[in-house]
C-alpha cells in the first residue's frame, strides 16, 4: 500500500480534480460526450494517490463542487444563490467519500471505491431532501446495450461498472503501482463489461407486454414568463386546444398536457373548467392536464393532475407526492424561517399513489401512474406505482425555467433508465421539451421536435404502445 505525503497542496495539485470535474460535466451535456464518463476520473484518482486522507478530501471537495456546478448550472435562471448553496452542500456531502475511500493505488481499491461511489449516490438519493441527480449512470443512457442491466442493479449498477474501469485504467497508467496488482485491474472490469454487454444484447431480444392504446402528447412551449400572466391564459388554453385537435388525425385514446398547462386554478375558475370539460367532450378521447389545487377543507396547496373522461367528466385527480425543496415549499419551516416572506410556493405533498384507468383498442382497460416535476428522478416512488398495477408511466413537467440549457437532456436521461427498471412504456410530456415515448427497453421510439431541434417548439407526436 502506497504512504502518503505531506507536502502542503499546490497549484499544479488542482489541475487534475478541475480536468476530472470538467470531462464528468460534459459527459452530461447535450453532446453525445457520455463516453467521457469512462475515464473522467483517471485524472483524479491520479492526483489522489499518495496523498494524505484531508488532502484526498480537499481535492475531492474541490471536484465535487466544480462538478455539480457544471451540472446543475442551469439552476442559476431560477436562483444563483440557490445553484450555489445546492453545489456547495452537494459538494461536501460527497466529499465525504474521500475520507473513506482506500487510495487508488491501494489493492484493495478496485471494488471498494467503485462500491463506496454507489453508497454515495445512493445516500444523496434520500438524505435530507434527497438528490439523486448527476449520477454517473445516467451518461451511458443512449448505449442500449450496456443499460439493460438496469433491470437488475439499477443506475447504480452502471455507476459501478463505470468507476471499476476508472479504477482499472488508473492503475494500469501508473507505473509507481504494484505490477503484480495490474493483471486482476484490467482483468475484473473486462469481465464485468462483458457480461454485462452480454445481458444487454439478450434482454434487447425480450418482448415486454405492453398495453393496447394510442397516446398523443402535447407540447406547447409556453414561455415561463407569460404561464401565470393572466392576460396570455385565454392564448394559453387556446394554443393547447389547437394542437389536442390535429392530434385527434392519430385517433388517440388519451392526450396528455404538461404540468401546470392549466393557467391557473382548474376546479376554482369556471372559465377554465367548461374549456376542459368541453374539449374533452369534443375530442371524444381522455384528457390529462396538469393545474394547482386547493383544498378548502384543510387549507393546502397542491401540484395535480387531472384525468377527464371522454363525455367531459373528472374521473379522477393525482397529487404530486415529492415536492421541490425550497420551490414548491420550505423544508423545517423552524430552521428556515426567514424564507417565510419569499415567493417560495407553499405546496402540500399528496399522500396516495394514484392509479388512472382509460379504455384502449377494443375496449380493452389500460393502467397508468403519473409522476410531476422531476418526481421520476426517485426510483422507489416509480416502482411504486407499477406495483400497484400501472401498465406504463407518464412524467409531466416544465422545464421552461430552464432556458435553452443540458437540463431536458438529463432529465430525459433519468427517465430512460425508469423505463428500463420497471419494463414499461415512459411517456414524457413537457411544457417546452423533451416530449417523448420511451419503450422498455429504455429506446426513444418517438418525440416532438422541428427541424432537428426538441426544446423551445411546439407540436405534437402519437403512439400506439402495443406497435
Amino acid at each position: 500500500m502506497a504512504t502518503a505525503k505531506s507536502q502542503k497542496l499546490t497549484a499544479k495539485n488542482l489541475i487534475a480534480p478541475c480536468l476530472s470535474a470538467l470531462m464528468f460535466a460534459l459527459a452530461f451535456s447535450r453532446g453525445n460526450l457520455g463516453i467521457l464518463a469512462w475515464f473522467c476520473l483517471v485524472p483524479l484518482f491520479l492526483e489522489l494517490n499518495n496523498k494524505t486522507r484531508l488532502q484526498r478530501w480537499l481535492l475531492f471537495l474541490l471536484f465535487a463542487i466544480l462538478f455539480f456546478l457544471g451540472t446543475l448550472y442551469w439552476l442559476v435562471h431560477v436562483s444563483l444563490v440557490g445553484l450555489l448553496c445546492l453545489c456547495v452542500f452537494l459538494g461536501l456531502e460527497f466529499s465525504l467519500f474521500a475520507l473513506l475511500m482506500p487510495a487508488p493505488g491501494d489493492k484493495h481499491s478496485l471494488l471498494l471505491i467503485p462500491l463506496l461511489w454507489i453508497i454515495f449516490e445512493r445516500l444523496r438519493g434520500f438524505l435530507f431532501f434527497g438528490f439523486g441527480w448527476g449520477l454517473i449512470g445516467y451518461t451511458q443512457f443512449r448505449n442500449l446495450a450496456l443499460i439493460q442491466s438496469a433491470q437488475l442493479f439499477g443506475v447504480w449498477g452502471i455507476s459501478f461498472l463505470i468507476v471499476l474501469i476508472n479504477v482499472g485504467l488508473t492503475h494500469a497508467v501508473n507505473s509507481k503501482f504494484r505490477v503484480s496488482l495490474k493483471k486482476s485491474f484490467i482483468f475484473i472490469p473486462a469481465m464485468c463489461l462483458i457480461l454485462v454487454y452480454m445481458f444487454g444484447y439478450y434482454s434487447l431480444r425480450r418482448v415486454f407486454p405492453s398495453p393496447e392504446i394510442t397516446i398523443s402528447l402535447i407540447q406547447a412551449n409556453i414561455p415561463q414568463e407569460q404561464k401565470w400572466d393572466s392576460k396570455y391564459s385565454e392564448a394559453i388554453i387556446k394554443k393547447f386546444s389547437i394542437l389536442s385537435k390535429k392530434a385527434m388525425a392519430d385517433k388517440p385514446e388519451l392526450i396528455v398536457w404538461p404540468e401546470t398547462s392549466v393557467p391557473g386554478y382548474l376546479l376554482d375558475e369556471t372559465k377554465f373548467y367548461l374549456k376542459i370539460t368541453n374539449l374533452a367532450r369534443e375530442l371524444k378521447a381522455s384528457l390529462l392536464v396538469g393545474s394547482p389545487r386547493e383544498d378548502y377543507t384543510y387549507k393546502k396547496y397542491y401540484n395535480t393532475a387531472f384525468l377527464f373522461s371522454p363525455d367531459g367528466h373528472l374521473q379522477c385527480f393525482h397529487d404530486k407526492l415529492h415536492l421541490v425543496p425550497f420551490g414548491e415549499y420550505i423544508p423545517h419551516k423552524n430552521l428556515f424561517s426567514f424564507l417565510e416572506n419569499t415567493q417560495i410556493a407553499d405546496f402540500s405533498a399528496g399522500e396516495r399513489y394514484t392509479i388512472f384507468e382509460v379504455t384502449g383498442h377494443q375496449g380493452k382497460k389500460a393502467r397508468f401512474g403519473v409522476l410531476i416535476c422531476f418526481e421520476d428522478v426517485f426510483p422507489c416512488l416509480v416502482r411504486n406505482f407499477r406495483g400497484k398495477g400501472a401498465d406504463f408511466l407518464v412524467t409531466i413537467t416544465n422545464e421552461a425555467w430552464f432556458k435553452n440549457s443540458s437540463e431536458p437532456i438529463q432529465h430525459t436521461a433519468i427517465s430512460v433508465f425508469r423505463a428500463i427498471e420497471n419494463r414499461c412504456w415512459f411517456l414524457r410530456c413537457a411544457n417546452t421539451g423533451i416530449s417523448c415515448f420511451i419503450d422498455p427497453h429504455g429506446r426513444i421510439r418517438k418525440k416532438i421536435e422541428q427541424g432537428g431541434d426538441d426544446i423551445f417548439v411546439q407540436g405534437i407526436a402519437a403512439m400506439n404502445l402495443s406497435d
